[in-house]
């Protein structure tokens, strides 16, 4: 009981947290694949995404880190996969961006247990989406999948220019809902932008430990493997 008086206000990230972006972009990245016949250059689909995904995580990771921008990070992880398969072509790359992201947010797929989940959480706290996606997206996967009226703010770091785990964004969307530090509490599936992003300003956090990952630096103030177990913490 004393958990719900403790908290206020909750940040949420929306990417893998509660928006299956993992499977929206899969699908979207499906379509596009076969309405450029990529198959001209890979074996299969699952070839192009072997390509794809560690670039991708890679390239997100240093724009994270500030030191790319977003144009950079779309058209270096789109033209990546062609460069490997030996085509050089900047055009190409660019379309299967335009349509694998204009895809993305027509999807709506959620993680398991994230309605169920926000219905429970909607009526005892304020509740804040906290994310690093792009603006031109978030609103419309959230509305694609009917969970937008959940949140009293959506807060990107785009906004401001600045990614989880700087500090400056956590203290930016605090001053921006008029939210305590020591009230609040950060939800979310990635370790090092989430929950250490939260905990290098004193917030405390709960990790969404889908993967079951392990061999973390600390220990998060809470841990679950399925979003439902939230409703044992808050």
């Amino acid at each position: 009981d004393n958990v719900m008086q403790r908290y206020k206000n909750l940040f949420i990230d929306l990417d893998d947290t509660l928006y299956d972006f993992s499977a929206a972009s899969r699908e979207a990245f499906n379509e596009t694949y076969e309405l450029l016949h990529y198959e001209r250059y890979f074996d299969s689909f699952d070839q192009y995404m072997s390509i794809y995904s560690p670039y991708n995580h890679e390239l997100w990771r240093i724009y994270g880190n500030g030191k790319i921008t977003k144009e950079e990070l779309n058209r270096r992880r789109f033209s990546h996969p062609l460069e490997v398969a030996g085509v050089n072509d900047e055009e190409l790359a660019a379309r299967f961006c335009r349509e694998a992201l204009s895809r993305i947010p027509t999807k709506g797929n959620l993680v398991p247990g994230a309605v169920e989940l926000l219905e429970y959480l909607r009526p005892k706290y304020r509740m804040f989406i906290l994310s690093n996606g792009f603006v031109e997206l978030q609103s419309r996967k959230m509305a694609a999948a009917g969970i937008d009226r959940y949140f009293d703010e959506i807060i990107l770091s785009e906004e401001i220019g600045i990614n989880k785990p700087r500090p400056e964004l956590f203290e930016y969307a605090l001053k921006k809902t008029g939210s305590l530090l020591e009230e609040s509490i950060m939800i979310g599936d990635m370790f090092d932008t989430d929950i250490k992003g939260a905990a290098n300003i004193g917030m405390e956090q709960i990790y969404f430990n889908q993967k079951n990952e392990q061999g973390h630096t600390f220990t998060p103030t809470y841990e679950v493997k399925e979003l439902l177990q939230i409703r044992e913490i808050l």
